[in-house]
């Protein structure tokens, strides 16, 4: 039966303390010399502050890890992110700032007036960045979901005093937790305003303006309307080709009326999320180098997806590849009390992913014959067809026999570009939590899995051997918990066989907590 783990619910416990520098880890097997650089990883790390107890996966206070590689060895350090929510909380022994499933408090620090203006405007947004890590020129900044990065020291994990605002800079109240580097070193993200009705825009940093703070001299590439002035589409990532970038408006809405009066209706973010199913998505093509939104409207069916795997250019279309859910009801799921408890029989049921590939051709225009599949892509079964108000339909196909959720793919040099290889959690059996890993072969949809019984892996991360020709030449790692053992390792699997080379065991006695994304850096 799914869920029946019986020491499940300890993935999801506080880490007591941090450490005070890098402690070795125990190797078994090998680990290849050419890896020098280090792994980051981020996640919750603390889920109780005083009586005060989070609620969702989403809202623990950001804990930052790192896995250094040094001539075979591999050191294990950890690092709460110095963020306002972690100060206040640690200051008031009380959660203050609001997070996606939890409600703060008024701030004690506010004056009366804020503390009255904050029941109305949401003021005490969340700057605990838990869910990744982006990169500007050779700064490392955390993300999660609010409009506040804040700059890391790789080295020590410690955080910068300071802090993006891009409220203030950008007029953004959110921004996606998967900003992107492009080839030429610029930055880029998209997030939403609120400003005179809802609207998306991409906005670019580029490295070395302003050093203290990229966003003081960030750009706004293009402004999207939303199609809902009160209602914006939840997201969390976006694709973007060498030419291109794409945004899917999918049909959960964040309801902004909600979030205004969010306080003195104690509705935390989660419950001013709104799913329609009988709407359709919307995939928006802005050309990279005007800002310029194209004219066509592409449509799907009503889906909920966070991870863009990747989107390139062949032959006049763009290729679009996204882990997908039938809804949002995975949200939910992630409600720590279901996480450590079950339902009421104790049981856990988790949604299964679905690696879908959506087809947008380019050249579509008033000589467009409508009703036939524009698709001219020889290896595909995905199917666009221009109806008679003038938008594009797109039939997704599936390309994987595996669902798969958190992808990864060899970035350094096919983000953006055809592939043939990506990377992800699933879960063996359906229902279950994702606990293993998997490789898909896109051309094939075959996949290849490391599975260990009680064993819990995060989103896994391909770093290419130096010299590789091949897209798969080098290897994958993952961070893994074992609940049976209450050990944790970090795993390291050869790409192109996914056989086991080694693993790093961090000692018994350190908590390692399961994370969200991650980022290699040199």
């Amino acid at each position: 039966m799914p869920g029946k783990d019986p020491n499940f619910g300890a993935l999801f416990t506080s880490v007591q303390k941090e450490l005070e520098g890098p402690v070795e880890t125990n190797i078994k097997g090998e680990v290849p010399e050419w890896l020098t650089g280090s792994l980051l990883r981020n996640g919750p790390g603390k889920f109780e502050v005083g009586e005060d107890k989070y609620k969702h996966w989403f809202d623990g206070l950001a804990l930052m890890h790192k896995f250094s590689f040094r001539g075979g060895r591999v050191y294990y350090q950890n690092r709460f992110l110095r963020s306002d929510a972690y100060k206040k909380a640690c200051k008031y022994n009380k959660i203050i700032l609001c997070e996606f499933g939890t409600l703060g408090i008024p701030d004690p620090c506010r004056n009366i007036f804020e503390r009255f203006a904050t029941r109305f405007v949401p003021l005490n947004i969340t700057d605990n960045n838990l869910i990744n890590f982006f990169r500007v020129g050779d700064d490392v900044y955390t993300s999660t979901e609010t409009f506040n990065p804040r700059r890391i020291n790789v080295e020590d994990l410690s955080s910068d005093p300071k802090k993006m605002n891009l409220l203030y800079t950008m007029g953004l109240a959110t921004a996606s937790a998967h900003a992107q580097k492009d080839r030429d070193g610029v930055t880029y993200n998209i997030g939403t305003t609120y400003i005179g009705g809802s609207a998306y825009k991409i906005i670019k940093f580029t490295p070395g303006k302003t050093a203290d703070d990229p966003s003081k001299s960030a750009e706004t590439v293009c402004t999207i309307p939303a199609r809902s002035l009160t209602r914006p589409s939840y997201y969390h990532s976006f694709g973007m080709t060498d030419n291109y970038f794409v945004f899917l408006e999918q049909t959960l809405y964040c309801n902004v009326s909600k979030l205004a009066m969010s306080a003195i209706f104690k509705l935390p973010v989660r419950q001013c999320l709104e799913f329609e199913p009988e709407d359709e998505s919307i995939f928006h093509v802005i050309e990279k180098k005007t800002g310029q939104v194209t004219s066509v409207s592409y449509r799907t069916v009503a889906l909920f997806g966070m991870h863009v795997v990747n989107s390139y250019e062949e032959d006049g279309h763009i290729v679009f590849d996204l882990c997908c859910f039938e809804d949002d009801s995975v949200l939910d799921k992630f409600y720590l009390q279901y996480l450590r408890d079950g339902d009421e029989n104790g049981e856990r049921v988790f949604p299964k992913p679905e690696l879908r590939r959506f087809v947008l051709p380019l050249n579509v225009d008033s000589s467009t014959p409508k009703g036939v599949n524009l698709v001219t892509l020889p290896y595909s079964e995905a199917t666009a067809m221009l109806r008679q108000d003038g938008s594009v339909f797109l039939d997704y196909e599936v390309v994987s026999e595996v669902g798969i959720d958190m992808p990864r793919i060899n970035s350094e040099r096919f983000s953006g570009r055809k592939y043939r290889y990506a990377y992800g959690c699933a879960n063996m059996v359906a229902g279950e939590f994702m606990n293993q890993i998997t490789k898909v072969d896109l051309k094939t949809t075959k996949c290849k899995s490391w599975h260990e019984d009680s064993c819990y892996p995060s989103e896994p991360i391909f770093i290419e051997r130096p010299g590789a020709v091949d897209e798969d030449d080098g290897v994958v790692l993952t961070t893994v918990i074992n609940t049976e053992k209450m050990q944790s390792f970090l795993l390291l699997l050869d790409a192109s066989s996914f056989e086991e080379i080694g693993r790093a065991e961090i000692p018994e006695d350190i908590q390692y907590p399961m994370t969200f994304h991650g980022e290699y850096v040199e």
